[in-house]
């Protein structure tokens, strides 16, 4: 989390200076991105050059199912560099993620959850057409999301640590967080200011 609250200081460090959109399409902005497996993402663009971008961006996957909920959620920080300043970019950042699966008795009174976060490193890359122009601009991107230093919390009231379910949640939960994935944007829909 302090690293996550440096990475912002710094990007509103860089804020502070007065970008405006031009024909070098530096400048502040916004997106909201759809996606698999983080159905929706936004986030705050800072480009300081044609070649050079900054992405403060938060991704979500929430999904319900009768008395069970799931929600993984990732705050990230990225740096992009975009190849003689055209549409095509590659970027490297960092990430926190964090599964929280919450499954309810019938009766309405027993919860078991688990948790699991972990810091993550972000590769990506991607396309953002019209970004270079300042004003609207249009994306997707692939990102490989590789998780470290996984902490796993399980509250199940109830259920001995020695119970198979609970074996097998803990075992599930510590793959998670040890296992890379990708996301892909399908679709990114941007502003620069």
């Amino acid at each position: 989390m302090v690293k996550m609250q440096g990475l912002l200081f710094l990007l509103m460090t860089l804020i502070v200076n007065p970008a405006t959109a031009d024909e070098s399409g530096s400048g502040f902005g916004l997106s909201a991105g759809m996606g698999i497996p983080f159905l929706t993402q936004g986030g705050v663009h800072y480009r300081p050059s044609n070649s050079l971008g900054l992405y403060l961006g938060f991704n979500q996957l929430k999904l319900s199912e009768g008395e069970a909920d799931l929600n993984l959620t990732m705050p990230e920080f990225h740096v992009t560099y975009h190849p003689m300043a055209g549409a095509f970019f590659v970027g490297l950042g960092l990430g926190q993620e964090k599964l929280e699966a919450t499954a309810t008795e019938t009766n309405g009174i027993d919860e078991a959850k688990i948790e699991v976060t972990a810091l993550t490193t972000i590769a990506k890359l991607g396309w953002m057409w019209g970004v270079a122009n300042g004003g609207f601009w249009f994306g997707l991107d692939f990102a490989y999301i590789i998780p470290s230093g996984a902490k796993t919390t399980i509250t199940a009231p109830g259920v001995s640590t020695t119970d198979q379910a609970y074996i097998d949640a803990v075992d599930a939960a510590e793959k998670f967080g040890e296992t890379a994935y990708l996301n892909f944007t399908f679709a990114r829909f941007g502003w620069i200011f």
